[in-house]
């Protein structure tokens, strides 16, 4: 597990002078006298506190030590020979909101020589969190949480959703709740030390939630009691069973039905303006593509999936999940690039889509197309769906966002669709849709009738979250079901 890395500007710039003159160093005694500069202007002050520097002989005895990291001294003395620097924290008690960083250099005093190195920080401790699900709290009143470890605890109440901060494993977690028949009931579990998901640099995530979850009847009933990988290629057999494939020219009168705004005119998620009036609209069976020139000419049928990563095969080609209606010169923009989030936008539709280069930090670097907020879960849900009914194909594939693992998706792509799912939830369009696309191909997404099967899939997954410190470091989620 990668932990963060905090690159400071950090430069020891060190001179030994031997033998020389009184005034030739700003008149001051020069032999074995060292010059230290630390440039530490881009740390900010919430990183270094609680911080010190150490400098040790090669002995590892401790020759000086700085508890203040913005203000050092702009020289020490030290006699010729090799030497660590380091920055550390003390720190041992758990606290909220207090990553703690650490590094060491090695460097050497010579005669008459200037050295410069560099000092990179990583993160330390770990940090840990504590939610409950919606069905938890449902059910359970007075809940509450207790994380310790060998040096402290730290009390997680029913509202608290910041991270506090642990140095080492293991830890003990203890919930304490009272349950639907006002019985006080405790459950206590340990992660030990060497358990990755409470590795230094780490943010974990502890969720709460009732067995009852697992439970599932009807087009559902195999997927009970499962998650993670077995989960996903369970329910990639069951929407795979009796699949119906339909041709192409099937979609047009499918739409007619299947994405039909209140006002009687298609539903295009490239075009369409959640907040505001249309600026342009289309009649089902009568504006459809053709050629056009620009926005409002006519609507295609969009590979939401493009067609060239699968090579236009069979099912992929014609599976309505994935196919959607869209205006036609919006859908030629997005062309074949990935959903993203754009850092620096090139075009830009009426309704908001963007065209551009990639965010920083979004963990892929190419152009990516983003759609407008409202319909972000529609196509995250649509992409958990694709990699799983084609989960024995995605490997095969020519793709920026699918993987060859059994996950079948990149990790930037898994923590952005994550957060796109979780940030607009299944709407009543989408559930709508679903039973249309079930009466067109005898399938269903999964995904829309249960959008909690995401993060018992690929919820323990998602990674590089931001902490408050501004460092990225690799996330986790643990999920906890209370009996």
């Amino acid at each position: 597990m990668n932990k963060p890395v905090y690159w400071i500007s950090c430069a020891l710039f060190i001179l030994s002078c031997f033998a020389c003159d009184k005034d030739e160093v700003n008149n001051k005694e020069s032999i074995n006298e060292v010059y230290l500069n630390l440039d530490l202007k881009s740390i900010s002050a919430s990183v270094l506190d609680n911080h010190l520097m150490q400098i040790s002989d090669a002995e590892g005895a401790v020759v000086s030590e700085f508890t203040d990291l913005q203000n050092l001294p702009g020289q020490i003395e030290l006699p010729g020979g090799d030497y660590t620097a380091e920055v550390l924290s003390e720190i041992t008690t758990p606290a909220f909101d207090q990553p703690l960083y650490g590094g060491t250099q090695n460097f050497t005093v010579t005669d008459q020589n200037t050295t410069s190195l560099s000092l990179t920080l990583t993160q330390s401790n770990f940090g840990v969190k504590v939610v409950y699900a919606d069905d938890f709290k449902t059910v359970n009143t007075n809940y509450s949480t207790v994380i310790s470890n060998e040096h402290g605890s730290l009390s997680y109440s029913d509202s608290e959703t910041r991270f506090g901060y642990f140095v080492e494993g293991p830890i003990s977690v203890v919930l304490t709740y009272t349950d639907a028949d006002g019985i006080i009931q405790t459950e206590e579990n340990v992660l030990e030390a060497s358990n990755p998901s409470i590795a230094a640099g780490t943010a974990l995530t502890i969720k709460f939630q009732t067995s009852e979850d697992a439970t599932y009847t009807g087009y559902y009933a195999q997927a009970s009691n499962k998650t993670g990988l077995e989960l996903k290629a369970t329910l990639g057999d069951i929407i795979s069973a009796g699949y119906n494939e339909r041709s192409y020219a099937d979609l047009w009168e499918i739409y007619k039905v299947s994405d039909i705004r209140t006002d009687g005119t298609i539903w295009d998620m490239y075009s369409d303006n959640p907040t505001g009036p249309e600026t342009y609209v289309y009649y089902p069976g009568g504006d459809q593509c053709g050629n056009y020139s620009g926005e409002g000419d006519c609507y295609n049928r969009e590979h939401s999936v493009p067609k060239s990563w699968f090579n236009d095969a069979a099912p992929m080609y014609t599976d309505m999940v994935h196919l959607v209606p869209t205006d036609g010169y919006v859908n030629s923009k997005r062309s074949n690039y990935p959903f993203g989030e754009v850092g620096s936008v090139t075009w830009t539709s009426d309704n908001g889509c963007v065209v551009g280069s990639a965010r920083n930090g979004l963990g892929y670097s190419g152009t990516v197309f983003e759609p407008i907020d409202e319909y972000k879960g529609d196509f995250a849900r649509i992409y958990f769906y694709f990699v799983t009914r084609y989960d024995d194909r995605v490997a095969g594939w020519n793709s920026v966002m699918f993987s060859s693992d059994a996950y079948g998706l990149d990790q930037w792509a898994i923590t952005m669709l994550l957060d796109w799912s979780a940030n607009d939830p299944v709407s009543d369009k989408e559930r709508e849709r679903n039973e249309h696309i079930q009466d067109f191909q005898n399938n269903r997404n999964p995904y829309v009738d249960h959008p909690e099967f995401i993060d018992k899939i690929w919820g323990q997954l998602k990674s590089s979250q931001k902490l408050k410190s501004g460092v990225a470091v690799q996330a986790a989620e643990l999920t906890l079901s209370v009996n």
